[in-house]
């Protein structure tokens, strides 16, 4: 790799130390690199300030400020356009540096592939009461974190918490614009890049996720999520358990079944949804009621 380009969309978020901590390795690799992070008009002022300051004052940074929201595939592809350097490398904003490696880590796999997934983890405790469900969701997710398990369906473990990618290869695929709610428009690339051939290779190199919702705000993102996901079913194809499981619903004419499920369970399942021990069994039928309503 002769040169990199760190793309970081912001919202609502101190990422602070994390441009220190970037900016910190990036001038240990010993090539040309940028860190442009872009703020998707963010609601609280403050924490926008406070990173355009901390971006504005490092070397090879830059602050993009947008007006409007244009939601999470719109701001990678406007971070994309900005970028200068061969390799990029989008992060998101609520995760934190585990190695003092992770860039050289990257860099070491750049010409290994097109495009290169280092992975995530997550706390081995939960942060805060508030936010079981989402920390559940996430734990019960952990074996599936390792390099060795994503290989498995390189395209389908694809996601955009963090990962790089060739230049030119992004900005022939890009991400589809048409997501403007939370969810699925990684899915959709990963599937892209499988159609296109694109060569993709899962690392060990894992940042670690921050940014934990209370359950209400995720069960309201995901909801979004699963809206994208039926919106966008024909693109995506096989590349969703819940869309693979919803067809199989109609296939046998099941589907309202779930919509009486929904009609009858909805508040018993928000309820422990959103209680202190959220059952996943349940969210997998919330999910899957809910698009059946769609």
């Amino acid at each position: 790799m002769e040169s990199l380009s760190i793309l970081i969309p912001v919202y609502d978020w101190d990422c602070t130390k994390l441009i220190k901590d970037l900016h910190f390795q990036g001038l240990m690799l010993g090539i040309p690199y940028e860190i442009i992070v872009a703020d998707d008009c963010s609601n609280d002022k403050d924490i926008l300030e406070k990173n355009r300051i901390v971006v504005e004052s490092h070397e090879n940074c830059r602050f993009y400020a947008l007006e409007h929201n244009i939601g999470r595939a719109a701001i990678r592809n406007f971070l994309a356009d900005q970028s200068r350097y061969e390799k990029l490398l989008f992060l998101d904003c609520d995760s934190a540096i585990k190695d003092k490696q992770f860039l050289q880590n990257y860099v070491d796999a750049a010409d290994k592939a097109s495009v290169v997934c280092g992975g995530v983890t997550h706390p081995d405790e939960i942060p805060h009461k508030g936010v079981e469900l989402r920390y559940l969701y996430e734990k019960n997710a952990a074996f599936e974190r390792s390099a060795g398990f994503r290989s498995q369906n390189p395209y389908l473990r694809f996601t955009s918490f963090s990962f790089l990618i060739d230049r030119p290869v992004f900005m022939a695929i890009r991400f589809d614009e048409s997501y403007v709610r939370y969810g699925y428009e990684d899915v959709q690339f990963g599937h892209e890049l499988e159609q296109n051939g694109v060569s993709i290779l899962h690392i060990d190199n894992p940042m670690a996720h921050l940014g934990f919702e209370n359950s209400e705000a995720y069960l309201n993102k995901t909801r979004q999520a699963v809206l994208n996901a039926f919106e966008h079913k024909e693109e995506i194809g096989e590349s969703s358990k819940l869309l693979n499981h919803y067809n199989k619903v109609l296939k046998f004419r099941m589907r309202w079944l779930f919509r009486v499920i929904w009609t009858f369970f909805q508040k018993s399942m928000e309820k422990n949804l959103l209680g202190p021990e959220p059952k996943l069994k349940v969210f997998s039928l919330y999910k899957l009621c809910y698009i059946c309503l769609l």
